[in-house]
């Protein structure tokens, strides 16, 4: 469900399909109670009942009119998400009053008056006036505009995908290296030809047409293999990334006819002009075999090559790194245990639980009855669980010392939790006391801090019996900690473990949002999901609890995206590596066929087949190992920008990349091998026939 002001679809230019947008009174607390439906909502669950407008329906145990469905449209326009139910954003007299409330986010269009950087200097002065009236709260943060696409989109997003273009655009960069040399190789055998057309007036452009005619036909050909490829994988890649949307529309057609223009024209007609630099009698004196070319043209295919192992190493270097990471990431200590473990999103409705005593008399009820489950250990709820990073951070005092500047206090993220918190999710009690049902709304306030915390704050000082508050508040409240515990760190790739957490009893701060988790003990936690269900159900029917499933589960699906990253860079280092091993033995046996009588001379007075595979093997190795050389700096450049995308995974090793260049060698000297196996064998007296 989305929560949103009257204005929001008016704002956007998104007019419902049925019924009408939410009125200006309807964001008034207690009049909230209407719902807004995408057009996938309206089909999937009411099959489009064309009378939907004015109905009721429950949603968290209160009764909501539908004012409104939403065009088609809006379905696929993923900038705030795939939504399928907005409600008008009513704030409670607690909320409208308190600045600490930062959840909200700002959504506006800017006048066609307005540059975007007059809009953007008014919200960065707007944040300034703030933190100077109200430094308690605002002190150290900042304002800014951002278009709603990209502040909507994960931090890392943008950076992956043009990482993954980029990648995309080196194997590119391999396939056309490849049609230049095969396009080089083509020409060459028809110097001789050209020759002849050019001895009898041909001019330069009629002899470069059928050249680049040749380039482009291999290039389009190329081209449409391609778009037959991305709609095989298109049906695949939705399933894959749900909230994007894919589609083979004509812009993307567009940019595919003019890759295919671009590497035409680029790299078909480079090898086209070096075949007609070849100087015009030594050609026709040739013979019919054609010409090998000058150092020139030699040059120029040693260049190529080079250039396909500097960008098949940077490829297989970024999958490499990644995939390590990921296991890495996997496998680490993460300060918690996610195996034998339920976990579950509720959301008490306001009317039913209106204050922190119904909210926490429910609370304590439904974890004695999970408890006494057959098959459980323990259970908790808390504001968040600490598989994902927990997101509220709050500026904290300590009692005994100076207080900092506004805005330069010591920030730590919160997270409230029930009694047997810690030994449901696996977390270690290193100090002190956890937290008991003697913690209430009406008892002191107390706190357990993270080790990193008690390490920060206290030095080598037990933090134990410290008195910390949170900065910012109108009044100060005074908590004592009562306990360390291990640090705990998120399994997302993206987000680096947090230094400050801390702790606080839920029933002291109570929530109606809340995550619940279940330990189980003997029994596998899938086992358990329907009877944990039933028992919430059979505390208030009206109260579902999403996405109930193994922690494991929920933990793998959050890192799904990140395994299909691996995933795509792995295809696309494969794809490379093997691209570039073609290249690598068409370019040798090219060169093999062209020194077939220098072999020949060679065997005839006495060299063996060894010193003919030595020679041709040294050539490559000679390559490859500069083209390892090249590319080596393109892997640590991989390298520190997978980390910059992705900064709580490990994403530089020496090993790797030393394995990486080895493989590479080693692939490209085995592609090297098999020509040069063949050229061994030539007769001495074929070969010197065929001169």
């Amino acid at each position: 469900m989305k929560f949103c002001c009257s204005n929001l679809f008016s704002t956007l230019g998104i007019e419902p399909q049925l019924g009408r947008s939410f009125r200006p009174d309807e964001t008034v607390f207690g009049n909230h109670r209407v719902l807004i439906i995408s057009q996938r909502f309206w089909r999937n669950r009411f099959g489009g009942d064309a009378h939907i407008i004015g109905r009721t329906v429950r949603v968290d145990g209160e009764a909501h009119e539908i004012v409104g469905v939403l065009p088609a449209t809006f379905d696929d326009w993923r900038h705030l998400g795939p939504f399928d139910l907005f409600r008008p954003l009513a704030l409670t007299e607690k909320e409208t009053t308190d600045r600490r409330t930062t959840w909200i986010r700002l959504v506006g269009r800017r006048s066609s008056a307005l540059t975007r950087a007059q809009a953007d200097g008014f919200i960065v002065n707007l944040g300034r006036r703030l933190a100077a009236d109200f430094p308690a709260v605002n002190a150290g943060t900042a304002w800014r505009t951002l278009p709603i696409n990209v502040a909507v989109a994960p931090d890392n997003g943008p950076g992956i995908l043009g990482m993954l273009l980029g990648l995309s655009g080196l194997v590119l960069l391999i396939a056309c290296s490849n049609l230049a040399n095969l396009l080089l190789a083509r020409t060459m055998a028809r110097a001789r030809e050209l020759a002849v057309r050019s001895a009898l007036g041909a001019s330069r452009a009629r002899l470069l047409s059928p050249l680049i005619v040749e380039s482009l036909l291999l290039a389009f050909a190329g081209g449409i293999c391609a778009i037959y490829f991305a709609t095989w994988t298109n049906d695949w890649l939705k399933h894959v990334a749900e909230d994007l949307v894919l589609a083979i529309d004509w812009r993307m057609l567009g940019w595919a006819f003019g890759a295919c223009l671009f590497t035409a024209l680029s790299f078909g007609v480079a090898p086209a002009l070096f075949a007609l630099r070849l100087d015009l009698n030594s050609t026709l004196k040739s013979g019919a075999r054609g010409v090998t070319g000058d150092r020139g043209h030699q040059r120029f295919r040693q260049v190529l090559i080079v250039c396909q192992f500097a960008l098949a190493l940077v490829l297989l270097a970024g999958a490499a790194l990644l995939v390590r990471g990921i296991h890495e990431a996997n496998n680490r200590h993460h300060g918690w245990e996610s195996d034998h473990l339920v976990t579950g999103t509720m959301l008490l409705p306001t009317a039913t639980y209106p204050s922190g005593k119904e909210i926490t008399n429910f609370q304590r009820l439904a974890l004695e009855r999970l408890e006494a489950l057959p098959g459980v250990q323990s259970a908790s709820i808390s504001y968040a669980m600490p598989f994902f990073g927990l997101a509220e951070p709050r500026k904290y005092v300590v009692a005994g010392r100076d207080t900092p500047q506004p805005g330069h206090e010591p920030v730590a993220v919160i997270n409230g939790i029930s009694p047997h918190y810690f030994e449901t999710v696996g977390t270690r009690l290193l100090d002190g006391r956890s937290f008991n049902e003697g913690d209430t709304l009406a008892s002191p306030k107390v706190f357990i801090v993270n080790q990193a915390m008690a390490r920060g704050l206290f030095g080598g000082e037990s933090p134990l019996g410290r008195r910390i508050a949170q900065a910012g508040g109108n009044t100060i409240e005074w908590g004592e900690i009562v306990g360390v515990v291990g640090d705990v760190q998120s399994v997302l790739a993206d987000q680096v473990a947090v230094t400050y957490q801390l702790y606080q009893p839920m029933s002291q701060e109570p929530r109606h949002l809340s995550e619940i988790a279940v330990r189980t003990a003997g029994v596998a936690p899938s086992m358990l999901v329907d009877s944990i269900r039933t028992t919430m159900a059979a505390l208030d029917r009206d109260l579902p609890v999403r996405q109930l499933q193994p922690a494991e589960t929920t933990i793998a699906k959050a890192n799904y995206q990140t395994g299909v990253l691996g995933s795509m860079l792995s295809f696309l280092a494969v794809l490379g590596l093997g691209l570039a091993s073609l290249g690598i033995y068409g370019v040798i046996a090219r060169t093999m066929a062209e020194r077939t009588g220098e072999f020949g001379i060679r065997l005839a007075l006495g060299a063996q087949v060894g010193d003919i595979i030595r020679l041709v093997l040294g050539g490559g190795a000679k390559l490859a190992l500069l083209g390892s050389a090249i590319g080596l700096l393109g892997a640590f450049g991989i390298s520190r920008l997978l980390g910059a995308l992705l900064p709580g995974m490990q994403t530089n090793s020496v090993l790797v990349l030393s394995g990486v260049t080895l493989l590479l060698i080693a692939v490209g000297l085995v592609a090297g091998y098999m020509p040069a196996r063949y050229a061994s064998r030539i007769s001495p007296v074929e070969a010197m026939r065929a001169e």
